[in-house]
């Protein structure tokens, strides 16, 4: 805790050395000026957004949505102690400047930052396994960005009911782990490509000896052959139309089956196996018609029984949830008011934006992870039971008064913040259902063309 206030004593003058103390706790400093030297972004000269201060400004960007530019840069210029950063200025920077900064820094420290501290923050943080397997979940969304001619020509537009869907979209997926939601991983990227392209990429960080989580689209034996390959098991429902063959029953919708694999994806993928021996394991949800059926690598019957691997099956919404958190919660997605979850309007600064979306939702997580464990927390559960939208207000807050409280109240103030996280968790909910329902039909308005179609026309 002694980091957050690491550089608070020397910032005057020198925003080259600006650090958010609400998030230094978990989001060490040392790592911000290992991504900056590892991306070769060493300033020569002093500005007043250089690369440090400007990849802080990316994650703000990511913690505070509502803020424009204008207000975000205005936040920075009127607390208290922060106001010197800009000595002898009585203007902050415009938000020309700070598009500007943002280019020169680029994608790959954010990217670099965003990998590591995901992996240190999950492997420093309480887990949910399962016989000894640490659980993580993955799944693919989607996300609308600015309509402009270069988003539309990289990320591309859907087609929907209505001929196009309204805004550009990418895709992206995530390897989450269920025990804090916090995304130990993640790949986007045009939406044309579909989720095992993006899954593939996300692979190699899934740790051996894990045990994943995925949905019926993620049913690919080529990508799941791969994920078995890791040492990672899985358990995935099956699409309705998956044919199989049953080997031996274990118990009432609890067997061993033998799946062949087509020869066309043989063909492709030599290394595949012929036939691949699994568990199957079907169920009812206690609350619902539908007959679920799942595949799984854990076939040991006598140390793991089938109605175990059927009541693990809904920790799949922790990634689900873990979505709703990031696009509705943090960044105030919604159909009508505010339509793109991104701001940026360059594919590259839309992948700089996002990942510091993403670090900002981690980081919250982490802060989250940290005061589940803290002395003064009322009571020991898993940091996914403490309320994401409390949280995330009173890090909002504590980050502007952490901004001008003295160097000497930092660490009290970082406390309070723990203590606050720490006493708001969600009551457990047992059979609640997520229908795939909408309330309203679509408006009867005409549809307005894109930018694209516009310019053209």
């Amino acid at each position: 805790m002694s980091s957050i206030a690491l550089d608070s004593t020397s910032l005057e003058h020198r925003p080259d050395r600006f650090a958010l103390e609400v998030l230094s706790g978990v989001l060490h400093p040392d790592w911000i000026r290992e991504a900056i030297a590892r991306c070769g972004h060493r300033s020569e000269r002093l500005r007043k957004l250089p690369a440090r201060l400007t990849l802080w400004i990316v994650i703000l960007l990511g913690l505070f949505r509502r803020h424009s530019y204008v207000n975000l840069l205005g936040l920075l210029f009127e607390t208290g102690r922060t106001r010197r950063l800009w000595a002898g200025h009585d203007t902050p920077p415009s938000s020309s400047a700070l598009s500007k900064a943002r280019d020169r820094v680029g994608v790959e420290p954010l990217r670099y930052l965003f990998s590591k501290s995901a992996r240190e923050w999950v492997d420093a943080s309480q887990a949910l396994y399962f016989h000894g397997r640490r659980v993580q979940a993955m799944d693919g969304s989607t996300m609308r960005v600015p309509d402009t001619p270069e988003n539309e020509a990289w990320f591309g537009r859907p087609g929907a009911s209505r001929g196009h869907t309204s805004h550009p979209q990418l895709r992206i997926v995530t390897l989450r782990d269920v025990g804090t939601r916090l995304v130990r991983s993640a790949a986007f990227g045009p939406s044309r490509h579909g989720e095992i392209h993006y899954a593939q990429k996300v692979l190699p960080e899934a740790e051996p000896g894990s045990l994943l989580i995925l949905d019926r689209y993620f049913v690919a034996y080529a990508f799941l052959w791969d994920l078995h390959q890791r040492g990672v098991d899985f358990v995935v429902r099956l699409k309705r139309n998956t044919r199989f063959e049953v080997l031996e029953e274990l118990a009432p919708g609890d067997a061993i089956v033998r799946v062949r694999l087509h020869r066309d994806l043989r063909r492709e993928r030599p290394d595949l196996p012929g036939t691949w021996i699994l568990r199957c394991v079907t169920y009812q949800p206690s609350q619902g018609s539908e007959t679920i059926t799942l595949l799984s690598t854990l076939q040991l019957a006598e140390e793991i029984d089938g109605a175990e691997i059927a009541a693990l099956y809904p920790e799949r919404w922790q990634e689900e949830e873990g979505y709703k958190e990031l696009k509705a919660h943090l960044c105030d997605t919604t159909t009508v008011t505010r339509p793109t979850t991104i701001r940026s309007k360059t594919p590259e600064r839309v992948e700089q934006e996002l990942y510091g979306i993403l670090l900002a939702y981690n980081g919250a997580r982490a802060t989250m992870a940290l005061a589940a464990t803290s002395p003064t927390a009322p009571e020991r559960v898993l940091p996914r039971r403490l309320s994401f939208v409390h949280a995330l207000e009173r890090i909002r807050e504590a980050a502007r008064d952490m901004m001008q409280a003295a160097p000497l109240r930092l660490i009290e103030r970082y406390k309070l913040l723990l203590e606050a996280i720490a006493r708001v968790v969600v009551p457990l909910r047992p059979g609640r259902q997520y229908p795939r329902a909408v309330k309203r039909r679509l408006s009867n308005y005409p549809i307005k063309p894109s930018s694209a179609e516009a310019s053209s026309g």
